[in-house]
């Protein structure tokens, strides 16, 4: 059975408070041990939050992840911030990074390469140590894992390594690794030396795949795409007479029959990939229990079923890592 991880990115934020902290009480509930924050998450109250809920329970929790590298933004988001998280979903990454380039140079700021291999600034040595810090306070002691947020592979030098492996040495950090695009993960985790030993992977239908190294655990996450999109992608090409009948017939008497048929069978087919762990997330109680249920392939998607959804992705554009 694949091992669920609770994200909790839109905790706080697309969530309000009292949703938010049901959910994270209701995952509990539901045999969730694996939860994943970063001190950008709910303006900065999903790190305390994580940690209040687990203060006394810390013996039963199988890994607790936060990350490094992306602080909260103060005050109220700018429309230019905000169309920044639009861009994000939707532009491809070369696009994307050229439009960092561009903005940052007029800013005045690094950014790094237009390709996303520069150094982005935001991994010294001393900025790393206040911020994890910082995150074992919050979280009430030491981090099961420790990833490097929207790394780029230029960021990863001795200099970081040499921190990275303080924590570790020190016991503050049991594992470090990479939160980044897919187009980046294997070049970074290829700089890390052997240190970095955990990716978070984008493995929605239109994810580009990474080969990662041996020995290099990988979490899925981006079951349906990033905002969805993935779902938004394939419900337009199911629409279609010759792919939407051949979907209709493969899951027909089955869970994922109907309208809420396919985000219902993209959650299941991450547990068909093959991953020790996946990440969820949802700003809806009453559909956590299945989303879970789903992940950890408690009800598998129809091996045709599967085929088609594989066979649909494959003739469609692949959106950034």
């Amino acid at each position: 059975m694949t091992d669920v991880v609770l994200g909790t990115a839109h905790l706080f934020g697309l969530a309000d408070a009292p949703t938010s902290e049901r959910l994270l009480h209701d995952a509990w509930d539901l045999g969730v041990r694996r939860y994943d924050t970063a001190p950008l998450y709910g303006g900065g109250r999903s790190e305390p939050a994580v940690g209040a809920l687990l203060a006394d329970r810390r013996a039963a929790v199988r890994s607790l992840t936060t990350k490094v590298g992306l602080l909260p933004r103060t005050g109220p988001r700018s429309p230019a911030h905000l169309a920044g998280g639009v861009a994000r979903r939707v532009l491809p990454a070369p696009v994307l990074g050229r439009a960092r380039d561009v903005v940052g140079r007029a800013l005045g700021r690094g950014t790094g390469a237009a390709d996303g291999t520069g150094p982005t600034g935001r991994f010294a040595p001393d900025a790393v140590r206040a911020s994890v810090e910082e995150s074992l306070r919050r979280l009430g002691g030491r981090v099961d894992r420790l990833l490097l947020h929207e790394v780029s592979p230029g960021d990863v030098d001795d200099e970081l390594l040499g921190a990275l492996r303080r924590l570790v040495d020190a016991g503050d950090v049991g594992a470090v690794g990479v939160a980044t695009q897919n187009h980046l993960t294997r070049p970074a985790l290829d700089r890390g030396a052997g240190l970095l030993t955990v990716a978070h992977v984008a493995v929605g239908p239109l994810s580009p795949p990474v080969d990662v190294p041996p020995g290099v655990l990988v979490v899925g996450h981006g079951l349906l795409g990033g905002g969805g999109s993935h779902l938004a992608a394939l419900r337009e090409a199911l629409a279609g007479p010759g792919a939407g009948t051949a979907w209709d017939t493969a899951v027909a008497g089955t869970p994922f029959a109907g309208p809420d048929g396919l985000p219902a069978a993209l959650l299941a087919r991450g547990a068909a990939l093959g991953l020790a762990e996946v990440l969820v997330a949802t700003t809806r109680p009453a559909r956590l229990a299945r989303t879970v249920a789903l992940a950890r392939g408690e009800e598998p998607l129809p091996p045709a079923a599967l085929a088609v959804l594989e066979h649909v992705a494959r003739g469609l554009p692949a959106p950034r890592g």
